[in-house]
């Protein structure tokens, strides 16, 4: 039986680097970037207000870190934080260009696992400042303040369907569709079409990682268990293990 096609909808190079990495492993897997992130120019300026000198920074998107890393001063703030932390490999590689210490927590999935590693290992007097887009669910600081840390959220950035990609979404039925983000959830729940792109059975659903399988639980929406981390290796043989050659 023919594996079913795969479509990617990372933007960028990444995206496309995983698309053609399916394609050398025996999928048929397009890229279609569904979602665009646009900096918000408002952010910067409140910096002051929202960015405190002795409080340490969380990233769970590479949107975010995209969005801050041209401003001058926040990169400068955020180099001199005690510490900056990112959910998963592919988040952690764009912030350790701009901010060299920070880390990562190799095998923790989604934003609930991301806040029980950082009560871990933050003192209960350190502040986290989460830098995220508009449509980002609440899911990682609700977490932290549950467990009684100070959380500041400080939008960055927005997240934009793009249209052409989401009518030729509609067009289509029968793939494996996988999913990077909740915003990209969001965005798609957002358009006219998404009854019909989300009517049961018309497409299989992949998260990339357990916040976005989150976001599809909130909408009733079944889904494919996603891989056992969010990297783009885990991701590959997390699809060759549901769909082996020649089954």
């Amino acid at each position: 039986m023919p594996r079913p096609g795969v479509i990617v909808t990372q933007s960028g190079d990444r995206g496309a680097a995983l698309a053609a990495a399916l394609c050398d492993r025996g999928f048929c897997a397009e890229h279609l970037p569904l979602i665009e992130t646009v900096p918000l120019a408002e952010a910067v300026s409140q910096l002051a207000e929202v960015a405190a000198g002795d409080d340490a920074w969380v990233f769970t998107s590479a949107a975010a870190v995209r969005a801050l890393a041209s401003h001058a001063p926040a990169v400068a703030r955020l180099q001199a934080a005690p510490a900056a932390f990112a959910l998963g490999s592919a988040t952690w590689r764009e912030l350790r260009a701009v901010a060299p210490h920070a880390v990562h927590f190799p095998g923790v999935r989604g934003a609930q696992e991301f806040a029980e590693r950082l009560v871990e290992v933050c003192p209960p007097s350190l502040g986290l400042i989460f830098p995220r887009g508009r449509l980002a669910l609440e899911v990682l600081p609700e977490e932290l303040r549950r467990a009684g840390r100070r959380v500041t959220e400080w939008t960055v950035y927005d997240t934009v369907l793009r249209p052409e990609a989401a009518d030729r979404l509609a067009e289509r039925a029968g793939e494996i569709v996988v999913l990077f983000s909740p915003s990209a959830v969001s965005a798609i729940a957002a358009h006219p079409s998404s009854g019909r792109l989300f009517a049961p059975g018309r497409f299989a659903w992949l998260p990339f990682g357990g916040t976005t399988a989150r976001a599809l639980d909130h909408l009733g929406i079944q889904h494919l268990e996603p891989p056992p981390e969010p990297s783009h290796e885990a991701l590959i043989h997390h699809l060759e293990t549901l769909y082996p050659l020649g089954a």
